[in-house]
């Protein structure tokens, strides 16, 4: 999953990230994986490079609203990488092993900061 800033379309013309002192505020959307992973789930990266996440400001709930994503850290700290969980609202499951979910959007927030 790749975030994208919201915006114009492009990194130069991003509303995101707007920093708070040393951190930054982003706010950017996804689309879900072309076969979901229950193993490696659904790796999270932004858009805009120097960037790294630190928090997320809560889960998503898809376009759709079929589904419900939970982003899980490799650990605590900063600069750590991240993924998204999907779940079936309808169920609570996690999504099966191998569905598309290329049709799915999110929006989402966190917080980070630049390396």
């Amino acid at each position: 999953m790749v975030i994208t800033a919201l915006g114009a379309g492009t990194a130069a013309s991003a509303l995101y990230p707007d920093f708070v002192g040393r951190r930054g505020i982003f706010v950017g959307t996804a689309t879900g994986p072309t076969s979901y992973s229950q193993t490696t789930y659904d790796p999270v990266t932004l858009s805009q490079n120097p960037f790294y996440i630190d928090a997320f400001a809560g889960d998503a709930l898809s376009v759709s609203g079929n589904y419900f994503v939970r982003f899980r850290p490799a650990a605590t700290g900063t600069r750590q990488s991240w993924v998204a969980v999907w779940f079936v609202v309808s169920t609570g499951a996690q999504v099966a092993a191998a569905v598309n979910l290329s049709a799915e959007k999110i929006q989402v927030g966190l917080f980070g900061g630049q390396f």
